[in-house]
């Protein structure tokens, strides 16, 4: 069974980025741009959960970058399974951890925010996946590794 890798918003976005010129120097989006093609590659299998491909289209849409909107959408559209949509269920889940992350004192936003970070691991969660089995590629471990088995993506090697 492949291992199964969960995009948070920073590495989903990077799927929007253009193939670097061979020994040009890389930002951190392309670095990870190239992580996430060696994912694919070794034949992980890719979530890109609805919560963050909301969070990643609002900034593109707001930016008037097409060009990276049309590659985020074959990126996680083209790939049967890949797009992990919000259902009434993954709301339930995410109000309920909500819930308890604050009422055990660790509140993972403010009380009026939306908190995605919840729909996340909701989403994740879902999955039915023990932790060995799927990692969430991500730039915040703190919140989430409360809920799910999270790591920064630098530190997730494609093909292990």
């Amino acid at each position: 069974m492949p291992r199964v890798i969960v995009l948070d918003t920073f590495p989903l976005s990077c799927a929007g980025k253009r193939i670097p010129s061979p020994g040009a120097s890389l930002t951190l989006s392309e670095e990870c741009h190239q992580w996430l093609r060696a994912c694919v590659t070794a034949g992980n299998q890719i979530i890109a959960p609805a919560i963050c491909y909301y969070e990643v289209m609002r900034e593109m849409e707001r930016l008037g970058a097409n060009s990276q909107i049309n590659r985020i959408r074959q990126f996680c559209f083209t790939t049967s399974g890949r797009f992990l949509s919000i259902t009434d269920g993954h709301l339930e889940s995410a109000a309920k951890l909500w819930a308890l992350a604050r009422n055990q004192g660790t509140p993972t936003a403010s009380a009026e925010a939306l908190d995605g970070d919840v729909i996340l691991a909701a989403q994740m969660q879902s999955l039915g996946l023990l932790k060995a089995q799927a990692v969430l590629a991500t730039t915040n471990v703190g919140h989430l590794s409360l809920f799910v088995n999270a790591q920064l993506w630098t530190e997730i090697s494609p093909g292990s």
